[in-house]
């Protein structure tokens, strides 16, 4: 039978995979070969008890079995060593079918959370966002109507020259319109948009204005919970689920006055854009797809369909979509956002942000998101400022790599100060973290056979491989992320912020490793009408530094005002 190259045997390898080493410190006593009884719980001896003992089967795991998944690991071990330990992992097996059992909820966390560098540090939970004030007429057209950013609806709204009734009923149409087009809807919501948007009319008439998302519609990426509506995280594997509870993002939009008009699609369990109902379409390309996994996020706000969209990230899963649909995409640090009813893939590096027309939008729905939540033992009490600012003096910004050149010069122009910087290398072994905890969360459908529904990506091969991963290496790789951010911290500590080109390529997934925030800026298209961009990193906790260039640099070179052709859909 032909080797692998880490001199396993195909046999060995899948075999290894029934078993996991660890568990049990039940070992072989030296002198006799018995179990060692100290480490069992007290029982009552009895002659049933030992008629049961001397029933009981062989060891299911045998030597053989241990050298092969020794060699996963690149370890050897003889066959006296592993003679020692073969029956206390044999008996950790019960263990582990009792760990399995109780981990079959979807909503369960481990108590002990991922904290990025500087949260020790915070002192504040101040939320605060200053915008430029607008003078601003209703569009005559619906079309230019639809287009229009959350804080220009937000002037009309206030200023009452459209109601949030009027808004509501045009994103409806347009969703039901397009939708099916972009393949970017899972569920519209449209009694409930409706219900709180005559709500947001009424008070607004009063003049109990919530914020400056009140009365404006938007959506969520469909792995929010929904009290009242499906939420079926983009695959056939969990078609027609509903959880009879609010997810904590739809708790907050509501309590900011935001309408929410749609569940909208996700790439297979936050994989991609394939999902149950086909391929999300980039309204810009649609033979090309949205991206993903915030891919109905993404396609909706691009095609003017929603101001602004709620979606996720674990690694690129909101800048990419962002930057092939030409949007504003925020991925803020790290514990920002409370994930309270939201599908889990990786519990320490799933974060949940905000996909909008422009960046000064993008600060508007996080100044609504950001807090902290006793129900997500991740979340942090935090600040967070935004203001406008003028212009950049004083501002360093390191560059990786070769940005788009006018946008370096606009930035120049404004007043920054730009240096090369070189990333930090990342240690290969760090993907070990989203294989193990994705795989962690979804290892009930792939004992129960339900995985072989998911057939939109590459997720049943990513996780049956992660099988093979050693508990020991996955705790490595967990102490040698803090390497990695210490490695952030010295290449990029002394910038106020970084420039990337496009979404940032190979550091989309160390970024997602130490938690730092990024913002993607759309800058249209190169000669070749590809899609162009660059993104804005800096430091946990501030977002409200790079959002406020990337505004500056939107006002330099408006292109969020493009529009792309619907009729080509």
């Amino acid at each position: 039978m032909a080797k692998r190259k880490d001199g396993l045997t195909r046999a060995e390898f899948l075999k290894a995979a029934a078993y996991g080493v660890g568990g049990s410190a039940v070992a072989r006593d030296k002198g006799s070969g018995n179990r060692d009884q100290a480490s069992r719980p007290e029982t009552p001896a009895s002659d049933e008890m030992n008629a049961q003992e001397a029933e009981k089967p062989e060891l299911s795991v045998t030597i053989d079995d241990l050298k092969g998944f020794a060699k996963v690991a690149g370890l050897t071990f003889t066959d006296a060593q592993l003679a020692k330990v073969q029956d206390g992992i044999d008996d950790s097996l019960a263990g582990y079918a009792a760990l399995t059992k109780d981990a079959a909820n979807y909503e369960l966390f481990p108590p002990s959370p991922f904290r990025v560098f500087g949260a020790e540090n915070l002192k504040s939970s101040k939320v605060k966002v200053q915008i430029l004030k607008r003078s601003l007429k209703r569009p005559e057209s619906d079309e230019d109507l639809a287009f229009l950013t959350v804080a220009e609806l937000g002037h009309l709204l206030q200023t009452r020259q459209v109601t949030s009734v009027q808004l509501t009923e045009l994103a409806l149409s347009r969703l039901r319109r397009y939708g099916p087009e972009l393949v970017c809807v899972a569920a519209l919501t449209e009694d409930l948009a409706l219900n709180t948007a005559r709500l947001a009319d009424r008070e607004i008439d009063q003049g109990r204005i919530r914020g400056p998302l009140h009365g404006i519609p938007c959506g969520v990426k469909d792995l929010f919970a929904t009290r009242g509506y499906p939420t079926q995280w983009g695959t056939e594997a969990f078609r027609g689920q509903v959880i009879d509870h609010d997810s904590a993002v739809v708790e907050r939009l509501d309590r900011a006055g935001a309408v929410l008009c749609a569940k909208l699609s996700l790439g297979a369990l936050a994989m991609d854009d394939n999902w149950y109902g086909g391929r999300t379409k980039n309204p810009w390309k649609p033979t090309q797809g949205s991206s993903g996994s915030s891919a109905g996020s993404a396609a909706s706000v691009a095609a003017g369909l929603l101001p602004f969209a709620v979606g996720t990230e674990t690694s690129g899963s909101i800048v990419s979509p962002s930057h092939r649909c030409r949007v504003t995409g925020l991925r803020p640090t790290f514990g920002s956002i409370s994930r309270f009813g939201a599908m889990a893939l990786c519990w320490t590096l799933d974060k949940v942000g905000v996909l909008a027309h422009t960046a000064e939008d993008a600060a508007l729905v996080f100044q609504a998101l950001v807090g902290y939540d006793e129900r997500d033992v991740s979340t942090l009490k935090r600040p967070f400022e935004y203001r406008v600012l003028n212009d950049l003096r004083g501002v360093r910004i390191g560059v990786v790599g070769k940005p788009l050149a006018n946008a370096q010069d606009a930035l120049k122009d404004l007043g920054a100060k730009l240096t090369a910087v070189k990333p930090p290398e990342m240690n290969p072994g760090l993907w070990l973290i989203l294989s193990v905890e994705s795989a962690a969360m979804f290892d009930q459908i792939l004992r129960n056979g339900r995985l072989d529904l998911v057939k939109e990506n590459g997720w049943p091969d990513f996780w049956r491989a992660a099988r093979f991963i050693p508990a020991v290496e996955y705790a490595q790789a967990e102490r040698v992320r803090t390497l990695l951010m210490r490695d952030f911290e010295r290449a990029f500590g002394k910038s106020d912020c970084v420039l990337l080109a496009n979404h940032g390529g190979d550091l989309i997934y160390p970024m997602n490793v130490a938690g730092w925030p990024q913002v993607l800026v759309p800058m249209g298209a190169d000669s070749s009408g590809e899609e162009v961009s660059v993104s804005l990193m800096a430091r946990p906790f501030e977002e409200g530094r790079i959002l406020g260039v990337a505004d500056l640099l939107q006002q330099r070179i408006p292109v969020y005002r493009d529009r792309p052709d619907l009729s080509k859909l």
